[in-house]
């Protein structure tokens, strides 16, 4: 049926965004200390965790969502994955803007108009980049919630259906 394509197109490109993101941002030390950096804007506390948390269940949800194994669950982990993903965006953007602010004041008199323009659009393109990165995780809420409320939809290994039954192939072995 349509629904069932539509569902699976769904997911594909859910998982696709999620585990592309949790790689990213696990594939080395680098990565892993970027992110934690980043992360501390929003979570002072234990900032380290949280991001490990973080890309943790951006690829359990991923994977969750791309087999059909517990694909509700997956994807509510990734529902709640968003909302500090945002709030983390939102902060990063702030911090683009200060240091924009920061850049300019200390800026001499020898460096050319041309430059001082070149600067204001390097801010104002990394500050509207985090700006719709945010929207753009406030946006995928919907999809995932739609994973999370849609139950068990062909094909699936094993989760939970829309009567809170286990349905799946694995069920049926």
């Amino acid at each position: 049926a349509l629904e069932d394509i539509g569902s699976l197109l769904i997911r594909v490109t859910i998982a696709w965004l999620f585990l592309s993101g949790a790689w990213a941002s696990g594939k080395d030390e680098s990565a892993r200390k970027f992110v934690t950096a980043k992360t501390g804007l929003v979570f002072k506390w234990r900032p380290d965790l949280f991001a490990h948390v973080g890309i943790f269940m951006a690829a359990a949800g991923g994977l969750s969502v791309l087999l059909g194994v517990f694909r509700r669950i997956g994807a509510l982990a990734l529902t709640i994955f968003l909302v500090p993903a945002a709030m983390i965006h939102l902060a990063m953007r702030r911090q683009v803007m200060a240091l924009e602010e920061k850049l300019r004041d200390g800026l001499t008199g020898k460096i050319s108009f041309s430059a001082r323009n070149d600067l204001d659009a390097l801010g104002d393109l990394a500050a509207l980049g985090h700006y719709t990165s945010a929207l753009k995780n406030l946006s995928l809420i919907g999809p995932t919630a739609y994973l999370v409320l849609a139950g068990a939809r062909a094909p699936m290994l094993i989760g939970f259906g829309p009567d809170w039954q286990l349905h799946g192939i694995l069920t049926q072995l």
